[in-house]
């Protein structure tokens, strides 16, 4: 049996690639949507995944049932283990005593709130700055900007007029073609060592920042260096890979990506536990997500605890939804009240909304939770991030099509 892939993202493989790509044939999600022949909603394509182990992921029943008869096994054997280690997670004590979430910073460029979540943001590895992803992408690709000048930022244009725009934008003579990729500047430090990433050597130089700021003790550049090697974009992983020197995202739309390597996988441990030491809350929620994927339940809750504690908004989610699992609702409540305060997520407010039906949450407290909600949302909301959101298309590392969301 296979479902949609849309578990938890604690609940995915923290194997590097293997997520992101079907069991069978290798073909990741961007690749699936390359061939529907367009982007956006109409044509977006996910991934799906086993429902007994949530180890494996397929483009379609077709793959499932070549796959099978090589999977059944390893199957059966993760299945045993999630239910062990469900099991043990239930065992695990919840404290009462809740801690709040830190201030949202605001981002370094436009100054509107950031968005919550890690991905909301983006790390400028030649300075050090912060700025949102609206911000990144107007400054790093401002072809973006060329974009919704054609269709004005509308949904109602046909798949045919928006693959159109994407190619005139970044094929041969566009304003992101290669032969303009070496004129985007930092808004700050006006380098362009980190403000592109379509080759090779655009991967190395990135690299190379983030080990100069890492030196220094910045937790967030030791972060980035772990997802660099975690998600096979070192220069040791490109050298070893097949990809082109050239860019290769106009031709066909893929991202280059080197070979995730066990040697790789070491690498990305050992910054981000570098990262931890250093107190970043979101180091700790990766290292959380890995042991979750080891069917680790000691390592996974302390870390998962940790990151809570510091201030990882996903990580509050996820504790928030094991308090649900075991029953520990108004403990659970608590958790999603804060999250609604920094305006995350949709599904927080009807949480909240469904705990008050069942007289876990007051209706003051509801309505104080549903303002805060709305008060955070009306802070980060800009009429940029707006635009940029309908352009949105891409493939997060779990391998599934990125939905609304990134820049908001």
């Amino acid at each position: 049996m296979f479902r949609i892939d849309n578990t938890k993202a604690s609940e995915k493989n923290a194997d590097g690639d293997a997520p992101g790509t079907c069991a069978a044939c290798g073909k990741s999600a961007l690749d699936l949507q390359i061939d529907k022949g367009g982007i956006g909603e109409e044509s977006r394509a996910r991934l799906k995944c086993c429902t007994a182990c949530f180890s494996v992921r397929y483009c379609g029943v077709p793959c499932q049932k070549k796959h099978r008869k090589q999977h059944r096994k390893e199957c059966e054997e993760n299945a045993n283990k999630r239910r062990a280690f469900n099991d043990a997670l239930l065992e695990k004590e919840i404290s009462s005593d809740i801690t709040h979430l830190p201030p949202q910073p605001d981002c370094d460029l436009c100054m509107y709130m950031m968005p919550p979540g890690m991905t909301a943001s983006k790390f400028l590895g030649c300075c050090g700055k912060i700025i949102c992803r609206a911000c990144f992408s107007r400054s790093a690709a401002p072809g973006f900007m060329d974009l919704m000048k054609m269709y004005g930022g509308k949904e109602s244009h046909s798949v045919e007029e928006r693959m159109r725009a994407m190619m005139q934008v970044f094929g041969e003579g566009g304003s992101c073609s290669k032969e303009t990729q070496g004129s985007r500047r930092c808004p700050f430090c006006r380098s362009s060592d980190d403000m592109v990433q379509y080759t090779k050597e655009h991967h190395a130089k990135r690299e190379r920042c983030l080990e100069s700021i890492a030196d220094k003790g910045n937790s967030r550049a030791v972060l980035e260096l772990a997802q660099v090697h975690q998600r096979g974009f070192s220069a040791a992983a490109l050298a070893n890979s097949n990809a082109s020197d050239d860019s290769i995202f106009a031709s066909t739309g893929n991202v280059m990506r080197g070979n995730i390597t066990h040697e790789g996988g070491m690498k990305a441990l050992e910054y981000f536990n570098k990262a931890a030491d250093l107190g970043n809350a979101d180091a700790y929620y990766e290292l959380s997500k890995k042991y979750r994927a080891e069917y680790n339940a000691d390592d996974y809750f302390l870390c998962l605890s940790k990151a809570v504690n510091l201030g990882c908004i996903e990580a509050r989610d996820d504790l928030a939804m094991l308090a649900m699992q075991k029953k520990q609702k108004h403990i659970a409540m608590e958790h999603y009240k804060i999250l609604a305060g920094a305006g995350y997520g949709k599904e927080t407010t009807a949480t909240l909304t469904a705990g008050y039906k069942e007289g876990c949450v007051t209706k003051d407290e509801l309505e104080a939770a549903l303002r805060a909600y709305h008060a955070a949302r009306k802070e980060i909301f800009s009429e940029e991030r707006a635009r940029f959101e309908l352009m949105n298309v891409g493939v997060s590392a779990d391998g599934k099509v990125k939905v609304p969301g990134a820049f908001m």
